[in-house]
């Protein structure tokens, strides 16, 4: 290994693999999910995720999976048991995937209201299955990637958080004031070419040209599994953060289970050799807030969207 780098026991890089949503939730906020069929089973969670654990198990790498709120009480023990309970760290997806750009500031408050209460991560660490295995939420990845500035990181700071993860495009400890005082925000952002949906999806085309691909039809997991190996050898490069996302609902197929655990193989190797750090976000955020000189003070915020 040459030069030390700035993350601990030198690696150059840090890097947060992370999971994203939980079985139907956004499809029930969108007014997608057929009202005649049941709730509780998705294939996201029953299929798609216990190969993804099993992967991680395989390599010893724990993520970071931000679940919507509302599946709390839906997939309780997957998310207790075979989640938590196994050191990987849940955190907040809103509390069922809403567009978080589009929320007004009524919307966004009784967002965080419910999601936090009785009904949400409140009840669940204090009487569900939850109890002793989930900790309280420290981090927020706010749906669609885009906040509504200073009034969402106050209201983070609020509930507890200590780190969100938006859409920028290099981690940062930002500064703002809140009720007078000053607090800090820890951004831990995810950039668009690191996210599985934005080459598998139809939906996400536009975005595509934006971020000037290859072609704006789906991309497939060959172009997403070279391109995420490619990051993160850039970012050790750089001496920077790194977050890399996959979503259980997208990696219902042998090629997509193949493409992570091409991904999973080189974080290891990396690992193995010392150049990067692989750590859950609340990991991150720790070693950020006692090593502030080591990320920027502006994450670049990315107002891109996707729909």
């Amino acid at each position: 290994m040459a030069d030390k780098g700035p993350w601990p026991q030198g690696a150059r890089a840090a890097i947060a693999l992370t999971l994203d949503n939980c079985g139907e939730a956004a499809d029930l906020n969108r007014g997608l999910w057929p009202k005649d069929k049941p709730i509780g089973s998705h294939y996201s969670i029953t299929e798609a995720l216990p190969q993804i654990l099993a992967l991680l198990k395989k390599y010893n790498i724990l993520v970071t999976y931000f679940v919507e709120a509302w599946s709390l009480a839906h997939y309780g023990e997957a998310i207790a048991n075979d989640v938590a309970a196994k050191g990987h760290e849940v955190a907040w997806h809103a509390w069922q995937h809403e567009a978080w750009g589009k929320l007004d500031e009524d919307e966004e408050r009784e967002n965080f209201k419910r999601s936090f209460g009785d009904e949400g991560i409140g009840g669940f660490i204090d009487e569900g299955p939850g109890k002793g295995k989930v900790q309280p939420y420290r981090g927020f990845r706010p749906p669609g990637g885009i906040i509504h500035g200073n009034r969402t990181l106050a209201l983070c700071r609020d509930y507890g958080l200590g780190y969100i993860s938006p859409a920028a495009e290099q981690a940062a400890l930002v500064d703002f004031e809140r009720d007078g005082s000053a607090d800090s925000m820890v951004i831990l952002p995810f950039r668009w070419t690191g996210v599985d949906a934005y080459y598998y999806m139809e939906t996400f085309a536009g975005l595509r040209k934006l971020k000037g691909a290859t072609s704006e039809e789906p991309l497939g997991e060959d172009v997403l599994a070279n391109i995420y190996i490619t990051t993160v050898d850039e970012a050790i490069e750089k001496g920077e953060f790194l977050s890399l996302l996959f979503h259980p609902f997208l990696s219902n197929s042998e090629p997509r289970l193949q493409a992570i655990e091409q991904v999973l193989q080189h974080l290891a190797r990396r690992r193995d050799e010392g150049q990067i750090w692989l750590a859950t976000c609340r990991e991150i955020e720790d070693y950020v807030r006692e090593n502030p000189h080591i990320v920027a003070q502006d994450p670049a915020w990315d107002l891109a969207s996707w729909r």
